[in-house]
């Protein structure tokens, strides 16, 4: 029972030691220095620990016991859980490392100890895990004391989520949970997000994860969260593992990172790229300041509201125009050669009280109020924080920059408003809160089409002409093509689509062509015969030659997320560049468009006042979309499509089922 792990009544610490320097002891005193219940430790060896009376293992309790903490070696876990199971213990924490995590033996423990718990109500957090901190007790080896306040922190990794309690210590950042995950053997990252949802002291779920547990909890939870508080990700374990021969561009380019980014973005949750950057966010969500995408700049110093500027426009954002009553009542409070716009510079020689009339001019406006200040002899950045302190609640964030700007943070971090080194970095965060997405959740319900159906059947890969005829049945254009398997068939087939046109081998199996020089570009009827000779195949695909952009539409079945569509710039630099973004099947339009953007697709059809047909991208994507949960395709690549003024057509295909 979960509730049991999280609001015990009772807890019982197996391995409590009397020696300080233990883990065992350590975690007894965090518990007994901040738990209101019953505790009793139980020791094998010891009569009293740190004046409670000890017991010889769980049974000798004779009282109810809601969680177990266990800090014992490995090889007596096991027992402990059926221990604990005999006596209808709600929950167990597993302190205790070298589990699967290790070798061979700890990964049959931990079988062990699942095989045992799976047949009771027993919930298990860990093991290899440094425990847990709720508002009612600490039942870890870390800080001894923390902060309460609104912030859970979620962790796979116990020495970051250490660094990160420590981090909150530091900032006055208040903690409503902690949970160090472990190795997830029963308890997974979603049940913990389930939980804190529901808990009203935290308003923010922070979350450090190596490995999503079910990719499919993971997408049904995790939107429904997002609607009540924000939750931000960062993820480790990036580099990309497997031996498996590759058969498709889509396997050799995709990557684990891309997927769970694109599974946040989908959920509408928070990914950051770097632990930086999870802290600076922090320093947002916990302030209570809201900010938006609309920015107005208020500084001292030019160069500061240029480089800022740059930073809005780079993050796609807005710099706010100043209505005219606000520019006029600015003019009174600017020197002379300022102009009143957006960004406002006071200039080097202001002061506090122009720094606070200005604010008070603005306090009002609906935008984010971006406050920086460089330390200069006539102001300090202690001066510019006492100023903003007074317009808490106005979306004000300050940017602290001088000799003394630590203390300057101190003043607003005290006051709950978010402060900042550098212009850059208060910019990249309000970024990630202002465009962070809706949150979708996706619905896979296979109804392929009965033609496609019957092309795929039960095969492991369709030949290179049904992957164009399943195109055509879910509405995506091809050039014009035949398929000629014998030599007198040559010239009518080439007539009817017209030249020049493309020669390739058609193959059974899925192939690069063009790595097995299987693959003749503008062949006219003169060389028809020679080229169909130099290919000398049992099988030829002729297509009509067209030109235009190329763009890059793959697919892949994640182990974890499932039907995951890909997309890029196309052609011969595709896996060169990797300029991908992934998005989670099936796709809305509103998807496949942001997909365009972000692998800059868009930026190059519209480029050079080029008039092509955008939207037909977003269909071909959309449909791909559906066609890969339809036919549970495992791989897939359409590498190019080739888009034009007429639209987009998918010009060579490779299509992997079954997973083989």
């Amino acid at each position: 029972m979960i509730e049991q792990l999280f609001k015990p009544k009772s807890i019982a610490i197996v391995g409590a030691s009397r020696d300080k320097g233990k883990i065992g002891n350590i975690i007894f005193r965090n518990i007994t220095s901040t738990f209101g219940g019953k505790i009793f430790p139980v020791n094998t060896k010891a009569e009293k620990i740190e004046n409670y009376n000890s017991f010889k293992d769980l049974k000798s309790v004779n009282e109810k016991i809601d969680l177990v903490v266990i800090a014992v070696p490995r090889d007596a876990v096991p027992s402990i859980i059926e221990e604990a199971v005999s006596i209808n213990a709600g929950a167990a924490i597993i302190i205790t490392s070298g589990f699967k995590e290790t070798d061979e033996h700890g990964a049959e423990l931990e079988k062990q100890i699942v095989d045992i718990s799976i047949k009771s109500d027993l919930r298990i957090l860990g093991p290899n895990t440094i425990g847990l901190i709720t508002p009612n007790f600490n039942a870890t080896f870390a800080l001894e004391n923390t902060v309460r306040g609104n912030s859970a922190l979620v962790a796979q990794s116990g020495g970051l989520g250490v660094y990160m309690l420590e981090w909150a210590q530091k900032t006055n950042t208040g903690i409503s949970y902690f949970v160090s995950l472990g190795n997830q053997s029963d308890v997974t990252e979603s049940d913990v997000y389930e939980y804190l949802s529901n808990d009203v002291e935290t308003r923010t779920i922070f979350s450090y994860i190596e490995g999503v547990s079910d990719g499919n909890k993971f997408l049904n939870v995790v939107p429904k969260i997002v609607n009540k508080k924000p939750m931000i990700f960062l993820k480790g374990g990036v580099s990309k593992t497997g031996s498996a021969a590759i058969k498709t561009h889509t396997g050799s380019v995709a990557g684990s990172i891309d997927i769970f980014k694109a599974a946040v973005r989908t959920c509408g949750g928070i990914f950051v790229d770097n632990l930086e950057d999870l802290l600076n966010i922090a320093r947002l969500v916990n302030s209570g300041e809201n900010v938006s995408g609309d920015i107005l700049i208020i500084t001292n110093s030019g160069g500061h509201g240029v480089l800022t500027t740059d930073a809005i426009s780079l993050g796609n954002m807005n710099e706010i125009e100043l209505p005219e009553r606000i520019k006029a009542s600015l003019s009174s409070v600017l020197p002379k050669q300022s102009v009143a716009r957006n960004p406002i510079d006071l200039s080097g020689d202001a002061d506090y009280e122009r720094y606070r009339n200005a604010l008070e001019i603005v306090k009002d406006l609906d935008c984010t109020k971006l406050v920086i200040v460089q330390s200069l002899p006539m102001v300090t950045c202690t001066d510019v924080a006492r100023a903003i302190m007074k317009y808490k609640g106005k979306s004000v964030i300050g940017v602290v920059m001088g000799s003394d700007e630590d203390s300057a943070s101190r003043i607003l971090d005290s006051a709950y408003i978010p402060s900042f080194r550098f212009p850059e970095d208060a910019v990249k965060s309000i970024r990630y809160i202002a465009l962070r997405s809706t949150p979708y959740k996706k619905m896979r319900i296979s109804e392929p089409p009965h033609d496609a159906y019957e092309i795929t059947g039960e095969k492991s890969y369709i030949r290179d002409f049904e992957a164009l005829k399943l195109m055509e049945i879910y509405g995506i254009k091809t050039p014009k093509w035949k398929i000629v398997e014998d030599e007198k068939d040559l010239a009518e087939a080439a007539d009817s689509i017209g030249y020049p046109l493309v020669m390739k081998i058609s193959t059974d199996e899925p192939v690069h062509k063009t790595d097995v020089n299987g693959v003749i570009m503008n062949v006219q009827k003169e060389n028809l015969k020679e080229s169909y000779e130099k290919l000398n195949y049992k099988r030829i695909l002729l297509q009509e030659q067209i030109s235009g952009a190329e763009v890059f539409i793959g697919g892949i079945n994640d182990p974890v997320f499932g039907y995951t569509v890909v997309t890029g710039v196309g052609g011969i630099y595709m896996e060169v560049l990797k300029d991908l973004s992934y998005g989670l099947a099936p796709l809305s339009e509103d998807e496949a468009m942001y997909m365009m953007d972000e692998s800059k697709v868009s930026k190059m059809l519209s480029a050079r006042k080029r008039n092509y047909d955008n939207f037909s991208v977003v269909r071909a994507i959309t449909n791909i979309s559906r066609m890969i949960v339809d036919l549970k395709i495992n791989e897939m690549d359409i590498n190019p499509v080739i888009v034009n003024e007429k639209g987009a057509f998918a010009v060579d295909v490779r299509i992997i089922l079954n997973g083989k």
